[in-house]
Order: structure tokens, then C-alpha cells, then sequence
């Protein structure tokens, strides 16, 4: 055993250095950064709590609004509504003109209502069809107007702003039909002559 260490002896020196190193925080330093820990972890629960109180007041206040978002339009519109109610009272075989004229003011009222709301109608009489603005219920095969041009109108279109609020009902003129038309028109065609 002349200057050599036990393994014993080894792992007591491990312990003892182990010790050292906790001894070197004293029992007040830890107590003290248990206590900051604490206090952190008690203000980000409030902090924690503050925001879920301040998202509440905030969806409250969103849905308030949405809930009354319109009113002031509505006010507006009652005006034109109280004006065609007035209108209505006129009779009408009496006096035409004067019922026609508190008609077309009635009108003016609601286009300078929507005007100033940022509505506008869409003009696509005559230019070529758009799937984004307007939508087709018909189709006609004019050889004298262009391939592809709206013909006619059945339902105004119209903008609010920069987006399509309504898009327009049209008729677009087509002078080929299309390869899957074509195809269902010379199936019909073809059972048609087959039936005879």
C-alpha cells in the first residue's frame, strides 16, 4: 500500500471535491435565486393573466363593433326607405309625372348613397368577357359582334372599391362552341340518327 491509492479511498476524494463544489454557493445565495425564481415566475403569471384579460376586452370590443358595424349605413338607408314609403302614398293615376319623378328622386338617393360608400357598377356591355367580374347565363353565336364580348346585361355588376362585390349576370357571344360542346352536340346528333 506503499503510495498507492484504493479505489475506496479514490471515490471518498470524488465525493469530497463534490461536496466542495455545492459548498461553493452558500445556503443564503441559494434561498436568494429560489426567491428571484419565485418572484419571476409570479409576475409572468400576471403578466400571463393581463394579456388574457386584455385579448378578452379586445373580442369583446371586436364583436361590438361587428355587431353595430352597419348602423350607420342603415340610418342612411332608412332615409331612402322613408322615402319610398312617402312615394308609395302618392296615387300614382292621379298624379304620374309627380310619382315617376319622386321615384327617379328616390333612385338618385341610393346611387349617391352607394357612390359614396365606394360602390360602383361595372360596365361590361361590349367588352370582353372576364370571368373575375362578371358570370355567364347565356351564350349566343352573333357572326356580326367579336368573338368573346359581352352582349348583353341581365344582372348589373358592381365594385366595392377595388373588389367585386356582385359580378355582372351577362350574355357573351361565341362564335365556335367549344370542344366539349361540340362533342355532346354530334353524341346527341349521333343517337338521334342511330333512333331513326
Amino acid at each position: 500500500m506503499g503510495g498507492e491509492e484504493t479505489e475506496h479511498e479514490i471515490e471518498l476524494a470524488s465525493v469530497d471535491e463534490d461536496e466542495e463544489a455545492f459548498e461553493l454557493v452558500p445556503e443564503d445565495e441559494l434561498e436568494v435565486q429560489k426567491m428571484r425564481a419565485e418572484e419571476l415566475l409570479g409576475q409572468l403569471q400576471r403578466v400571463q393573466a393581463d394579456f388574457d384579460n386584455y385579448r378578452k376586452r379586445m373580442d369583446a370590443r371586436f364583436q361590438e363593433a361587428a355587431k353595430y358595424a352597419s348602423e350607420s349605413i342603415l340610418l342612411k338607408v332608412l332615409e331612402i326607405y322613408d322615402n319610398l314609403e312617402r312615394a308609395l302614398q302618392v296615387d300614382f293615376e292621379k298624379d304620374p309625372k309627380g310619382a315617376r319623378e319622386g321615384i327617379a328622386a328616390i333612385k338618385t338617393q341610393m346611387e349617391t348613397l352607394l357612390r359614396n360608400e365606394g360602390v360602383r357598377p361595372m360596365d361590361p356591355l361590349g367588352k370582353p368577357f372576364d370571368p373575375y367580374y362578371q358570370h355567364s347565363v347565356h351564350k349566343i353565336n352573333d357572326p356580326e359582334k367579336p368573338d368573346g364580348v359581352v352582349v348583353e346585361v341581365y344582372q348589373q355588376g358592381y365594385m366595392l372599391r377595388e373588389k367585386v362585390l356582385r359580378p355582372a349576370l351577362v350574355v357573351v357571344n361565341r362564335h365556335e362552341a367549344p370542344a366539349e360542346e361540340e362533342e355532346q352536340e354530334s353524341k346527341e346528333k349521333g343517337s338521334e340518327e342511330d333512333g331513326e
